[in-house]
C-alpha cells in the first residue's frame, strides 16, 4: 500500500495526539504501508503498527520506536542509528543490512529476524531481549545492560 507524504504526516499527527492522550488523536496504522526511502528521522512512533510495513533504505535515525509492532516488516539497509526499540516486536523482519548502532534493543523480540550483515555497534540489550537462534549478539558488539 503506497502511502503519500500528506497521508503518512497526517497518521503522524493523529498518533502524536494519541500518545499525548488527547481524545482526537490515533495510534498510527501503518501495517503493510510501503514506506521506501522515507525519511522519518527523530519521529516519535512509539507503540505504532508497522506489521508488513516496507520501510527499505528509511531513515530512522534516533526515531522512537518503542513497543512498536514490525512483524514481518521490511527493514533491509535501513538506518536505525541511535533508534529506540526498547520493547519492540521485530518478529520475522528483515534486517539485513540495517544500521542498529547504538540502538536501544532492550526487550526487544528479535526471534526469526534476519540479520544478516546488520550493524550491531553499540546496540544495547538486556535478559529481555529475544534473539533468533544460533545469533550472538555479544560477537555483533551489543552492550548487555543489567536492568
Amino acid at each position: 500500500m503506497k502511502i503519500t507524504y500528506q497521508d503518512l504526516q497526517r497518521v503522524i499527527d493523529l498518533h502524536q495526539k494519541y500518545l499525548s492522550g488527547e481524545r482526537d488523536g490515533e495510534r498510527a496504522n501503518l501495517k503493510g504501508a510501503d514506506l521506501y526511502g522515507i525519511n522519518l528521522a527523530g519521529t516519535n512512533l512509539k507503540s505504532a503498527l508497522l506489521e508488513g510495513a516496507s520501510l527499505r533504505r528509511a531513515v530512522l535515525w534516533g526515531a522512537n520506536l518503542a513497543e512498536a509492532v514490525l512483524e514481518g516488516a521490511n527493514l533491509k539497509h535501513a538506518i536505525l542509528e541511535d533508534a529506540n526499540l526498547n520493547g519492540a516486536c521485530l518478529k520475522d523482519a528483515c534486517l539485513k543490512g540495517v544500521n542498529l548502532e547504538h540502538a536501544d534493543l532492550r526487550g526487544a523480540n528479535l526471534v526469526n529476524a534476519d540479520l544478516e550483515n546488520a550493524d550491531l555497534v553499540g546496540a544495547t540489550c538486556n535478559k529481555k531481549t529475544v534473539w533468533p537462534d544460533d545469533f550472538d549478539p555479544t560477537a555483533a558488539g551489543t552492550k548487555f545492560l543489567n536492568d
